[in-house]
């Protein structure tokens, strides 16, 4: 690495470090890269140790896990195979996890989804997927529609993808999106079916998480998902990283690695970026 590329490295993570603090969420295998999958059609999970997070709903040998291969600000990212329109995999936060069946569900809640502020995540599509175009690793917010948790009939959740909301969808570079008020998502289950239309347009995906606040002013937030497939037609591979959320005020935050990287002392990140400003301004 040649100095300039030093300098900016340096003091990039410098500001990553006072402006973003995240959780970090290592693979299971670290440090090795996990690859979960299942060739079965009935879904099935595995927790990423005891961190909240599960691979989930993976399903006719979708693959998901936490590897090297396209890294994001480190060296992981979650990584997300699918090998054919009937493939499915996701990663998921959910409150208190249970294991049914070999697939996990939430058995709590993490606040009221009308005090919900905001979610947001980075996303990579992989230049060699054949799957439409438009396709990428999608966010959800998981929902419980009535708020009782004894129920769960009424599960599902709301998704975002930039389709509908006037965005293109790039390859081989990461992107951020953020879901805010004005955001426009659809849903699933829910107790109201697939896609439902619940404002006075004539189009079931223009509804804003503004509006279905108001139209679940009960329901609290089961967890968040990111994910891919089930009726993606081709073959498609991209990633996740950088998910975070904020609800009435308090955010998290988490990033995905294989490995823990060696992390300098503030002082010896300072002195490594004068040293390196001393050696450009000698080389000048």
């Amino acid at each position: 690495m040649n100095c300039a590329a030093m300098l900016r490295s340096v003091l990039a993570g410098c500001l990553v470090t006072a402006c973003a603090p995240a959780a970090v969420i290592y693979s299971n295998n670290n440090p090795l890269d996990d690859s979960f999958t299942n060739a079965a059609p009935v879904n099935q999970g595995q927790p990423v140790g005891s961190s909240g997070w599960y691979y989930n709903n993976v399903r006719n040998s979708g693959v998901v896990g936490v590897q090297s291969t396209l890294p994001y600000a480190s060296n992981g990212s979650v990584y997300f195979h699918s090998p054919s329109g009937s493939a499915k995999a996701d990663v998921e936060y959910l409150a208190n996890g249970v294991n049914l069946g070999g697939n996990y569900l939430a058995g709590g809640s993490l606040g009221a989804f009308a005090n919900l502020q905001s979610f947001s995540y980075l996303w990579y599509r992989d230049g060699s997927s054949t799957a439409a175009s438009h396709l990428h690793p999608v966010l959800r917010v998981l929902l419980d529609a009535d708020g009782n948790l004894s129920t769960t009939g009424d599960r599902g959740g709301l998704v975002f993808e930039r389709v509908y909301n006037g965005g293109a969808v790039p390859v081989n570079t990461w992107v951020a999106d953020t879901i805010s008020s004005s955001t426009y998502l659809w849903n699933f289950g829910l107790g109201i079916g697939f896609a439902a239309n619940i404002n006075a347009t004539p189009y079931a995906y223009d509804a804003t998480l503004a509006e279905w606040q108001a139209y679940f002013p009960n329901a609290v937030i089961l967890g968040f998902s990111a994910g891919v497939g089930s009726g993606w037609s081709g073959v498609f591979s991209g990633a996740v990283d950088a998910i975070s959320w904020t609800i009435g005020g308090q955010s998290q935050a988490f990033n995905f690695e294989v490995a823990p990287a060696d992390v300098p002392e503030p002082g010896t990140l300072l002195l490594a970026a004068a040293g390196a400003a001393l050696l450009l301004r000698r080389r000048s």
